[in-house]
């Protein structure tokens, strides 16, 4: 009995060297591969803070650009909320398809104290002179020192000034 299931494993695995030596020359074949992906169609600015998460602003300056960004930032924000995200950064969607704006946006921990505020300006205009937004992190008084879990974050408050 031994020997028979002895042989017969013997026998599938020379049955599978082809298919492993097929699927070997595959792999290096697609080493040669580029793949690009498209340029996003919003602007895209990051904060970093010193506790291991970030902000990542995802900005339209037209009124379709804007509908990209929501759509991307609540992919992203369901993905970091699940503890699934690559990486550690609350993502928001600004809406800069007006003359400029300035927001106030504050991250919040699961109990509800403001662990960062950030600031966005953003000029209107020509998008071809380049970059038109700037993130600035204030700091936070009374906030406790230390990194906090990026999927515990919310965005709890945005402000709109014009």
């Amino acid at each position: 009995m031994k020997h028979t299931i002895v042989a017969a494993i013997v026998t599938f695995g020379f049955a599978c060297v082809p298919s492993i030596s097929a699927a070997q020359d595959q792999t290096t074949e697609l080493q040669d591969v580029t793949v690009t992906g498209l340029p996003a169609p919003y602007g895209v600015y990051v904060v970093d803070f010193d506790t291991g998460y970030g902000l990542k602003a995802l900005v339209g300056h037209t009124h379709r650009q804007y509908m990209h960004a929501q759509r991307a930032a609540a992919a992203a924000e369901a993905m970091r909320k699940r503890g699934l995200a690559m990486s550690p950064y609350v993502t928001v969607a600004i809406d800069n398809s007006g003359s400029g704006l300035a927001k106030q946006i504050q991250l919040m921990d699961a109990g509800w104290n403001t662990v960062a505020i950030v600031n966005v300006y953003c000029k209107g205009g020509d998008p071809s002179r380049g970059r038109r937004c700037k993130l600035v992190s204030v700091p936070v008084s009374g906030s406790a020192p230390g990194p906090r879990m990026a999927s515990t974050l919310s965005v709890a408050a945005v402000d709109e000034g014009g």
